[in-house]
């Protein structure tokens, strides 16, 4: 999780992560047979387990193009990106 994300869930819920206050949440829940408590923290354990998976982004090239001119990024196979500046 982001920073952000960490923050605004460390205000809103009093925890440091949200997999960890959907768990607590979700036992919570099931144990006193409150069912919104249950799906709270099955939902919150869920976003936190997609936003967890999602794939991490990569900087490839860094340069300031000038105007006309254009940047082709060609990625073929893993771990093999070409990349070709074209300048008018």
């Amino acid at each position: 999780m982001g920073r952000l994300t960490r923050k605004l869930t460390r205000n809103a819920l009093g925890a440091r992560d949200a997999r960890e206050e959907g768990l607590r949440r979700a036992l919570g829940g099931l144990r006193r047979g409150d069912q919104r408590q249950l799906y709270l923290g099955l939902a919150l354990s869920a976003l936190a387990y997609l936003s967890r998976t999602k794939p991490r982004r990569q900087l490839l090239y860094r340069k300031t193009v000038p105007v006309g001119s254009a940047i082709v990024v060609q990625h073929r196979e893993k771990g093999d990106p070409h990349i070709e500046v074209i300048k008018p």
